[in-house]
């Protein structure tokens, strides 16, 4: 039961082209970057000649592994019409220990017939609780204990970060007292990108990032059209901090009423 439990949250972040029960790769090495003369200086990985994704990534990891936060993903996947395919929204909220933190992931589209996918999950860094709807109006609400991994194993984004740096060529359009603006209109290996399942043949790109001082990435948006069985389709993705150093993460209250499983049920 767990295991499909678990099968089941994998699935519609999968769809979504989002992180979750995966293993970590190691973080890079952060050097801070140089301050300019003029007075604005550029985030780690950042300078007018070059961005180097993985440094600025880390950079993001790094300064949000002190801290708790809040972050949002937004995906569409549009037809040549305007018309939803798919929509996915996932909003986690994480303590400063990173063991603890809550999350709702809410996705619905057209693949395999039009489905909707609704799941609640929260941790403490010992168990995890998850609210899911099994059927329609059937919520199940289950707990086990944590192996190894919670249900999201990038909680900062890093690697999605990464990926765009590497797929896109990334450069300085604004720089500022708060940080720099970066953006990008060419693939340089779009290869790097995580698309959503069914999507491929990625093209025609615009992506921008603001970055603050200490590398963290507070708002993205990407878009690239692309192919998806016999259509084309356009694919828009947002990421949203907020609220960083001000998060405050409890145990909902529907936790109480979770069955407890096994995972090797």
């Amino acid at each position: 039961m767990t295991r499909a439990v678990a099968a089941v949250v994998t699935l519609a972040l999968v769809l979504a082209g989002c992180s979750g029960f995966v293993q970590q790769d190691s973080p890079e090495t952060v050097t801070p970057a140089a301050v300019p003369t003029d007075g604005a200086g550029y985030p780690p990985g950042v300078s007018d000649e070059a961005v180097v994704p993985s440094v600025l990534a880390s950079a993001h990891a790094r300064t949000l592994a002190t801290t708790n936060y809040t972050l949002a993903t937004r995906q569409r996947v549009t037809d040549s019409n305007g018309t939803v395919l798919r929509r996915s929204n996932h909003t986690r909220h994480v303590a400063a220990n990173k063991t603890t933190y809550a999350g709702q992931f809410r996705q619905n589209g057209t693949e395999l017939n039009t489905f909707t996918t609704r799941i609640d999950y929260w941790t403490n860094g010992s168990i995890v609780a998850a609210r899911y709807d099994e059927r329609a109006n059937r919520p199940q609400r289950v707990k086990w204990t944590v192996r190894d991994d919670g249900p999201v194993s990038d909680l900062s984004e890093r690697r999605m970060i990464r990926g765009i740096g590497e797929a896109v060529d990334l450069s300085v359009a604004d720089r500022s007292d708060g940080g720099v603006v970066l953006v990008g209109t060419r693939f340089t290996d779009p290869g790097r990108l995580s698309t959503p399942l069914f999507v491929s043949d990625p093209r025609n790109v615009s992506v921008r990032l603001r970055v603050s001082h200490d590398g963290t990435v507070s708002a993205l948006r990407l878009a690239f059209d692309a192919e998806r069985s016999d259509q084309q389709v356009r694919v828009t993705q947002y990421l949203r901090l907020r609220n960083v150093g001000s998060t405050t993460v409890t145990q909902p209250k529907w936790v109480a009423n979770t069955t407890q499983r096994s995972l090797q049920e």
